[in-house]
């Protein structure tokens, strides 16, 4: 990545994590009419808190700080939610000044019980979600092809080898015929300790597991992913295909952010070269963008992540504004594209309108309707 965006990117997001410990420093003291003594106590609060976070991504690079690397995490994920709080405060207490005390109290009411909610629906772990999806062209003996689909695991400091043996577990109780991961596998060099690769060896399908990069494969370090990737025996596809017994393609496709560490990015055409036409095809794609143009170039289903769904407010909203597929089973066509919020989380331990998931896709022979588009099918569990 260039020095100058790398400095640049660090700069705006130092300003904006600023700027929100700001705001709330400002909605908290002047709503409650805090003394000068209770002022000093909240910004000292702050300021720890703050730099929780900080110390603890920078020091558990260095040294095991687990500890202080969750309350950072957790104190990130609260600040956030509490900008959204607040900010809604800020809206009402415009409209109704001689209530503000009140919505206050209510936003610092609302944050307590949505972070509790947050950090419990995180700490249960990944929710199996099973779709069934026709494939245009799909053998009759291939129907009740199974494809488990991982996506945002985010293997790191706070992902414990428990929790990473239970997913593998649960994974390999499905027996499916293939395991596809979508994407941001790791935050770190995870395979510095041999537990992290060894349980991810332990996947087991018939065909084996085929992965693409996400943008936090770069962020941590490529060659990071493929030595984790060659040591777990995945076969990474970056804009290459994979064409399973003579009847099912699978494509995959690099991430897009491959382009600022002056790499190749994502090309399907490249991708689909060696792809028989009219051959049933899956394209792994870290992010779920494009779809349409693969729809236009043939492709029957898409695999992504990236979303997370958004995890906690306000990025659960700015997801669904900012992404035409940000979660789930959707249709364009007679095609599909399936977008995990991630078996695991990034960032903030915490989730508050969705769950992590371990996603089950069987695959039906026969003609998928032409109707058009939809926005969000339904989906089993």
């Amino acid at each position: 990545m260039p020095k100058t965006y790398f400095i640049v990117f660090i700069a705006v997001v130092m300003s904006v994590y600023a700027a929100m410990h700001g705001f709330l420093y400002w909605r908290l003291s002047s709503g409650l009419s805090l003394t000068a003594s209770q002022r000093h106590w909240l910004k000292l609060a702050l300021i720890v808190g703050a730099v929780s976070f900080i110390a603890g991504e920078f020091l558990s690079r260095l040294v095991p700080a687990l500890p202080l690397l969750f309350f950072g995490s957790v104190w990130l994920g609260v600040v956030s939610i509490s900008l959204s709080m607040f900010l809604v405060e800020f809206f009402l207490s415009l409209a109704f000044p001689r209530q503000r005390r009140a919505f206050v109290l209510a936003a610092l009411a609302l944050v307590f019980v949505v972070s509790a909610i947050s950090l419990l629906n995180a700490a249960l772990g990944p929710v199996l979600r099973q779709v069934r999806v026709p494939l245009r062209g799909l053998d009759r003996d291939a129907d009740g092809f199974t494809i488990v689909h991982l996506s945002d695991l985010h293997l790191g400091n706070l992902t414990s080898m428990r929790r990473l043996r239970r997913v593998v577990e649960r994974v390999n109780a499905l027996d499916p015929d293939l395991i596809c991961v979508t994407g941001d596998t790791l935050d770190g060099d995870v395979c510095r300790d041999e537990k992290y690769c060894a349980a991810l060896a332990g996947l087991r399908a018939r065909h084996g597991v085929a992965a693409v990069t996400g943008n936090h494969e770069f962020y941590a370090g490529i060659d990071k992913f493929l030595e984790l990737a060659r040591r777990s025996r995945w076969r990474v596809l970056r804009n290459q295909s994979w064409i399973i017994e003579g009847r099912l393609a699978v494509v995959g496709l690099e991430e897009d952010t491959a382009a600022r560490f002056r790499l190749p990015g994502p090309d399907l055409e490249t991708a689909l070269r060696d792809v028989p036409q009219g051959m049933p095809t899956v394209l792994l794609y870290h992010q779920p963008t494009h779809f349409a143009e693969a729809v236009r170039r043939g492709i029957d289903l898409q695999l992504s992540g990236h979303t997370h769904a958004g995890q906690i407010p306000p990025m659960d909203l700015l997801v669904w504004l900012v992404y035409k597929y940000p979660s789930g089973l959707h249709r364009l066509g007679s095609s599909f594209i399936y977008t995990s919020p991630g078996t695991g989380t990034w960032g903030p331990p915490m989730r508050f309108l969705s769950r992590s998931q371990i996603v089950q896709v069987v695959l039906a022979a026969g003609e998928a309707k032409n109707g058009g588009e939809t926005n969000r099918m339904e989906e089993g569990t």
